[in-house]
């Protein structure tokens, strides 16, 4: 499968699986989820930005305030994942608050030399892991690693949100921060 290919069934995770880990315990969420490889934004080079993100708002229940988080997922189907990999999800760090390398493994084993490279080098600086056997199973999706957070500056933050998401997914946020700032 092409990368590309993963693209929906991960997508589908993100909306039916991942995302019930952003909710708090006792809580709100608003999320949006969106295939980012192909939209806007700074194209040029290989690491230039995430496949697919999620905005989460969320607020404990007893919270003053909301907390808006951006997460980035890097794709790599069997066979093209390594240590590169790892980095080029670790440069997404200037754009998200979360980043993650979602790999489409068929035999995750953390003995392996390469699952083990992969597994210690994310630890290391702090980039998520999820791996998949099969990429329309939600069952074989497995969360080895959560990112640890990140703080782009506004500006970049700003700048992924106008570039990367569809007029529509804009306007929805907007109109939520609108009517969460009251």
């Amino acid at each position: 499968m092409l990368e590309r290919d993963l693209y929906e069934p991960v997508y589908n995770y993100l909306e039916l699986g991942f995302r019930d880990r952003l909710k708090p315990a006792r809580g709100d969420l608003r999320h949006i989820t969106a295939i980012t490889a192909n939209t806007g934004g700074n194209a040029t080079g290989i690491w230039s930005k995430p496949d697919l993100c999620i905005i989460s708002l969320s607020r404990q229940k007893y919270g003053l305030s909301w907390q808006i988080d951006l997460h980035g997922f890097e794709v790599k189907p069997q066979g093209a994942c390594s240590v590169q990999s790892v980095h080029e999800a670790l440069n997404h760090t200037s754009l998200v608050n979360f980043t993650h390398l979602v790999w489409h493994v068929g035999d995750w084993n953390e003995s392996r030399a390469d699952c083990s490279t992969i597994l210690s080098r994310c630890s290391h600086y702090g980039v998520g892991l999820i791996t998949f056997g099969a990429p329309s199973d939600l069952t074989s999706y497995v969360l080895h690693l959560p990112a640890r957070r990140h703080d782009p500056s506004p500006d970049a933050f700003d700048e992924f949100v106008e570039t990367r998401l569809s007029q529509e997914d804009r306007t929805k946020l907007l109109s939520w921060i609108t009517e969460l700032r009251r």
